[in-house]
């Protein structure tokens, strides 16, 4: 499993429901679309406008919601980390050995996995094929300080982020932590 060419997979479902819920008249899905120069002035009262909203107009909303100025922008820098970043396939990466000792819940489904980290606090990290969640001390030992803005910009998840720019940028400091150690 290449994690970020899943990613890019869920941004693109994420983009379909986008689409289909602005259709339909819901207030928050129309207002993601407002940033766009294009749109800014997109209201449930026109219908007309609503229906010419089409996949592409989606795709540049979740691009520039994930820091990228357009979904190609998006699609290029996931492409490039899928063939580039030796996190791409994720195996033990993660939970190096030596790291048993910090608190940690595990998860064998990542929906699971996510409605625990919304209910309270920690980091979402991947194993293999499973998901777990861990302390700040946790990933404060693992060399990406739980002060680092990124996280926060990620929604401390790493499957699914919250913004693209900002999970790749600390993949980059964690390919570099790894080889430091």
């Amino acid at each position: 499993m290449n994690i970020f060419h899943t990613h890019y997979e869920f941004l693109k479902n994420e983009a379909d429901l986008l689409l289909k819920h602005a259709k339909q008249g819901d207030a928050g899905a129309i207002s993601r679309f407002r940033p766009l120069t294009s749109l800014a002035s997109l209201s449930s009262d026109n219908a007309e406008t609503l229906n010419n909203l089409q996949l592409k107009h989606a795709f540049n909303v979740i691009a520039d919601e994930n820091g990228y100025g357009s979904w190609t922008e998006l699609k290029s820098a996931l492409d490039t980390a899928a063939e580039t970043s030796p996190l791409a396939e994720i195996k033990e990466e993660f939970y190096p050995k030596g790291f048993t000792t910090y608190w940690n819940i595990w998860f064998a489904k990542y929906s699971q996995a996510k409605k625990v980290l919304n209910e309270g606090k920690g980091f979402l990290l991947p194993y293999k094929n499973q998901f777990f969640i861990v302390e700040e001390h946790f990933v404060d030992s693992i060399g990406l300080p739980h002060t680092l803005h990124e996280w926060n910009e990620i929604g401390n998840d790493w499957i699914h982020p919250k913004n693209v720019k900002a999970w790749l940028k600390l993949n980059e400091m964690y390919v570099k932590a790894i080889k430091a150690r």
